[in-house]
């Protein structure tokens, strides 16, 4: 594969006790390009080369004496600057999978968990999960603190944008939805991200009239998508507490009947974490949602903690598996397990299946072969302006 394809400018640093595994993963490296490469041979000395310069690569092998891997993964995490991990192991598949969960607990990126002997395809595999990690501005760190008048102001002034990611028939890939996602550029703050932006209208008591412009402008882009000839459904995030206000889904109804539009062709996203709260106003909100004909998707599945019981309740039309599933499906047994599993069970309850997140063509394969009905990711297509959208056909092939 070409080197073209890797991160090669990266400084690596490779630490296992094992010399002859450390000479095999150098020179895989050595022969797709790296060169920035550095070896430790045991988890104190990975320190030193760590605290000595910034490394954005880490290749650790869990099983060495004195400290071992996990241990200095607890250290890694502490550092203020901390490379993305893969992690080698001759240990079981579980082993390897609770190690991966327990690393990305600690807040660390994990590139891959790979089985010793370490093959060429698993990890070039997992060199091309590696993205880079920019150094935040002012702008978007979350210091950002919107005042209820500039979330006001903002609403009046067009501070509110979307910007859309399209969801694909994993069949055939062929654009049959998008997501609307929330782009927020204050006139004082500039671009603010859209978490601080909900969180200052929830603060505010002003998140049902930010959600009802979210929709407003949503049905207005859904009218030029279908002047474009593309009629495809259009998905928005909905609040915790936009579901305690009943009356917000007749405000809604009224939005989607003055363009003349069905509100079939709408999906409210509700997310996972947040179903558990208050089941009654939720499981009310979302029933009458359906009367009034929206279609309703669980986001982020597998992050919360909605019994399978629950679930069987909701009255949901789509499941949209959360991105660390469908990233952990090709790495070990288990993940692929957890995968299927929850694809299944959408399956079971008659609900789209949606994998969320998907970036590589593994990953697309799988969530295809188990069954998802629909893919969204940046494999397909990343957010894109109203405009780019219509103009954006998919290029990735289906084998």
């Amino acid at each position: 594969m070409p080197s073209s394809l890797y991160p090669v400018g990266l400084r690596v640093l490779v630490v296992d006790d094992d010399p002859m595994m450390v000479g095999i993963i150098s020179t895989l490296l050595g022969d797709v390009g790296f060169r920035s490469l550095e070896t430790a041979d045991n988890g104190a000395a990975a320190l030193d080369r760590l605290a000595a310069h910034p490394i954005e690569l880490l290749i650790c092998d869990l099983n060495m004496p004195g400290m071992d891997g996990i241990r200095l993964m607890s250290h890694v995490a502490a550092l203020p600057n901390r490379p993305a991990i893969i992690l080698l192991s001759g240990e079981d598949s579980r082993v390897l999978e609770v190690s991966r969960q327990f690393a990305e607990a600690k807040g660390l990126t994990i590139l891959g968990v790979l089985r010793k002997p370490v093959n060429f395809e698993p990890l070039s595999e997992a060199l091309q999960r590696y993205h880079p990690v920019g150094q935040a501005s002012p702008r978007d760190s979350h210091e950002i603190r919107l005042s209820s008048d500039r979330v006001l102001a903002g609403l009046g002034a067009g501070s509110l944008r979307l910007v859309y990611q399209p969801k694909v028939d994993m069949q055939d890939g062929s654009l049959v939805g998008a997501e609307a996602l929330l782009r927020w550029q204050d006139a004082e703050h500039g671009y603010v991200p859209a978490p601080e932006v909900i969180r200052a209208a929830e603060s505010a008591n002003l998140i049902d009239a930010l959600t009802l412009s979210v929709l407003e402008r949503t049905v207005h882009d859904r009218a030029a998508f279908l002047r474009a000839g593309i009629d495809i459904n259009i998905a928005f995030n909905v609040s915790m507490h936009n579901l305690h206000n009943l009356a917000i889904i007749d405000q809604m109804s009224e939005i989607v009947a003055a363009a003349r539009d069905q509100p079939e062709c709408f999906t409210l996203e509700v997310t996972e974490t947040h179903l558990m709260e208050d089941r009654a106003h939720v499981l009310e909100a979302l029933i009458r949602s359906r009367l009034h004909g929206f279609k309703v998707a669980i986001d982020d599945y597998g992050t919360g903690a909605a019994t399978m019981q629950f679930l069987m309740q909701l009255p949901s039309t789509e499941l949209k598996i959360d991105r660390s599933f469908v990233a952990a499906a090709p790495r070990s047994e288990q993940g692929r397990v957890l995968f299927q599993s929850a694809i299944e069970l959408g399956i079971r309850l008659g609900q789209t299946v949606i994998a969320e997140g998907v970036e590589t063509e593994v990953e697309a394969r799988l969530a295809r072969e188990l069954g998802c009905h629909l893919g969204q990711g940046y494999f397909y297509g990343r957010p894109m302006e109203l405009d780019e959208l219509i103009a954006w056909t998919p290029t990735h092939p289906v084998e």
